[in-house]
């Protein structure tokens, strides 16, 4: 009875308009934060000082830590080459977060990250083939646009070109991850057969 009910919690959960749901939701949180964000962070950067970039960097690596559980958990699915391009994105993810100066732009890209997860389980509803990871893409570019669009209107904000660029770069690497690590089937490769 009780691994028939988790089943079907379980379908539910992943069901298309629970996710879709889930996404509309994390958008309007998104946007609708933007205003009073600004002032949150001024807060927290007087009251942590230099230590938000840090807070920053620790959820990144929590969510990361995520990830690497899932991939372990299901380690027979993976191969050596998977393994090394999930290091290589994360290292690159990783790496445009260092770059990014500011609290705000580094929570916007692991926000849209994680808005790009989410497009792409919603679109595998529809879509089984590679085009779902360029359709998430776009999506997630045009949902970043629509920040911007919001913090044009905003007295507190300014529209700028640079960030839809940045938001977009987040879900394009949160896509390559997915297409190159987590979405594929382990394969015959050189690197796998000379493990086994």
């Amino acid at each position: 009875m009780y691994v028939e009910s988790t089943k079907e919690h379980h379908k539910w959960f992943r069901s298309k308009s629970f996710v879709w749901s889930l996404i509309a939701c994390y958008v309007t949180l998104i946007y609708s934060t933007l205003y009073i964000m600004r002032p949150i962070l001024n807060f927290l950067k007087m009251t942590l000082k230099g230590y938000l970039n840090l807070s920053v960097g620790v959820m990144f690596l929590i969510i990361l830590s995520l990830v690497l559980a899932h991939i372990i958990s299901n380690r027979e699915r993976y191969c050596v080459n998977q393994y090394l391009w999930f290091s290589f994105i994360c290292c690159i993810y990783g790496l445009v977060i260092y770059i990014l100066e500011l609290p705000e732009e580094q929570v916007h890209f692991i926000e849209y990250g994680i808005l790009s997860a989410l497009i792409y389980l919603a679109l595998t509803h529809d879509i089984n083939n590679r085009s779902i990871y360029f359709l998430s893409s776009l999506i997630v570019f045009v949902f970043g646009a629509g920040d911007e669009v919001v913090q044009w209107v905003l007295p507190n904000r300014i529209f700028d070109i640079r960030d839809i660029v940045m938001n977009g770069t987040a879900g394009i690497l949160v896509q390559l991850l997915i297409a190159m690590v987590i979405s594929r089937r382990k394969v015959a490769c050189s690197s796998c057969q000379l493990m086994q």
